[in-house]
């Protein structure tokens, strides 16, 4: 006999993950700060942070609290047992040393939008500015190219899921923020193979995506970013979707070999 019961949860790790998140997102933080957005004691959180530190996974500096190095090789396993990942990486690189600008490997889990890998080409601007989008790096599906190309592609009840109660966060005045203006652009983007980023997530850039698929799964999304100054035209609407398509196209037989 199956139980209706909602499985039971452990908050402690809850909590702990919850703290791991607030010293990413903040880039360090002090017990303090900790305790005020979890509302826990300042006494409960030096408690966790302590047990972190111990462990590898916070490490501390005149009061601040970081995320410790432990972490990245977490991180760097979980990417490097991807098929997206190995079958992507290779050609992303190609890409972004053709164009001269930035490219990024995209993936969805849990309704949110994962930037697996990250190249930047030759002439691609701002080093550090794609972290400082709202919700790095685990941001919401509306607003990239590449998050929007997984989401004309999922199965349609996966997509329904996601967009049941889905919060729409405003980057920019383009931002769509509207679910029925999202849905009437996802039919257009399966039409045409590709999904287009206008200034939706960093005023001046503008991003091509294109879904990578194989054998009825959805592996993820390539794109490419640029300044709007060197994405207009024909090169916005034709010639770096083609690039896109094609790249993406090479991923899909790449995971085939893997």
């Amino acid at each position: 006999m199956t139980s209706d019961r909602a499985p039971r949860r452990i908050q402690s790790v809850k909590i702990a993950f919850e703290i791991l998140k607030i010293l990413r997102d903040k880039q360090g933080a002090s017990v303090t700060e900790v305790a005020n957005v979890i509302d826990r004691s300042a006494g409960t959180v030096h408690t966790y942070l302590a047990t972190m530190r111990d462990e590898g996974y916070v490490r501390s500096e005149d009061g601040v609290y970081r995320v410790g190095l432990f972490a990245l090789p977490l991180g760097e396993y979980v990417r490097s047992q991807s098929r997206f990942y190995k079958a992507g990486k290779p050609v992303i690189d190609k890409l972004t040393q053709e164009t001269g600008e930035a490219g990024h490997l995209v993936v969805e889990s849990h309704g949110r939008e994962i930037l697996l890998y990250e190249q930047l080409g030759p002439d691609a601007v701002g080093e550090n500015l794609y972290m400082r989008i709202k919700g790095y790096p685990r941001r919401n599906l509306h607003c990239s190219a590449a998050s929007k190309a997984i989401l004309a592609h999922l199965d349609q009840s996966h997509r329904d899921q996601i967009l049941r109660d889905y919060e729409f966060v405003s980057q920019t005045s383009n931002t769509i923020t509207d679910e029925a203006e999202l849905r009437d652009e996802i039919k257009q983007i399966r039409t045409k193979g590709f999904a287009s980023n206008d200034e939706e997530q960093i005023m001046g850039v503008r991003a091509v995506g294109a879904p990578v698929l194989y054998d009825g799964t959805v592996y993820g999304a390539i794109s490419i970013s640029a300044p709007k100054s060197r994405m207009q035209g024909e090169r916005f609407t034709t010639t770096v979707p083609e690039r896109v398509i094609d790249a993406a196209n090479i991923i899909e037989v790449n995971i085939q070999a893997l």
